[in-house]
């Protein structure tokens, strides 16, 4: 009887372990995706000229797998006459000459200090979690749990705007929301 009760008692504690592990799974995105979307960003926002001739700088704010991916599909690839190229960044400092902050959502404590380091800038920052458009993001990417985990998209259009971004109505008819 107690070797009946302890078996259960394992295979319930197994089932729930794989349970949790399935759902932490399927919740990561897919940064694979993710890169395409930032580079679709850029064909859908507007930069003001850039008279420098430099390069359009992607910056990710911290470690996130995302570098990875945009090194892989996006870096090289071009922004108008611009060249992109990735860049891993760590403090507010470094953001100066990116055109996108990619802020990861381990990182997103931080959106109010890089809004006040970039206020007023012509640079657009995707945020990695659901509300951070209403935080500060320009975009912020997540996964949408009420509509089978699919990957979504939110703006805001009055921070875009105020940076002097000039953003597509196209872009802004395949959001989920806009602010």
């Amino acid at each position: 009887m107690k070797n009946r009760f302890t078996y259960r008692v394992i295979m319930v504690a197994t089932a729930l372990l794989m349970i949790t592990r399935v759902t932490a799974f399927a919740q990561k995105l897919n940064y694979e995706l993710v890169s395409m979307y930032v580079y679709n960003f850029t064909k859908f926002i507007e930069w003001p000229p850039d008279k420098t001739n430099s390069d359009f700088v992607v910056g990710v704010y911290g470690s996130s797998p995302l570098t990875a991916m945009l090194n892989k599909y996006i870096s090289a690839k071009h922004v108008g006459m611009r060249t992109i190229v990735i860049k891993q960044v760590s403090t507010p400092a470094e953001l100066n000459g990116c055109s996108i902050v990619f802020l990861p959502a381990s990182e997103s404590g931080k959106l109010k200090q890089l809004n006040d380091q970039l206020k007023g800038k012509p640079i657009l920052i995707v945020g990695e979690k659901y509300g951070l458009s209403k935080k500060g993001a320009g975009i912020s990417i997540f996964l949408d749990e009420d509509d089978d985990n699919k990957t979504k998209f939110e703006i805001s259009k009055t921070l875009i705007n105020a940076s002097g971004l000039v953003i597509s109505t196209n872009l802004l008819r395949l959001a989920s929301q806009v602010y």
